[in-house]
């Protein structure tokens, strides 16, 4: 399980993530605290993905859409499955 500490506040009794916070920097850094439980180039499918997600929050399609938005996940063109990626800013 991914330590979260930054986000207990947002925590229900079972240790879930039960609501987002409201800033947006916040929001993408919960995203980016997510993103360590996928590894690089691994397929994932939608549902797969999903159910990853759901082990720590309920709201997993906003974090799923920012991952891909930020260009940490990429979709494929049918949203049928997904993968890690490196952003390629990091690349440089």
């Amino acid at each position: 399980m991914l330590e979260l500490k930054e986000f207990n506040a947002y925590k229900n009794s079972e240790g879930r993530i039960a609501r987002l916070p409201a800033k947006l920097g916040k929001k993408n850094r919960l995203s980016l605290a997510l993103l360590d439980a996928f590894e690089f180039d691994v397929e994932y499918s939608e549902p797969e993905l999903n159910e990853i997600l759901k082990a720590y929050l309920d709201d997993f399609a906003l974090v799923r859409r920012t991952l891909v938005d930020m260009g940490y996940l990429e979709r494929d063109r049918y949203g049928r499955s997904y993968r890690r990626v490196a952003k390629a800013l990091e690349l440089i």
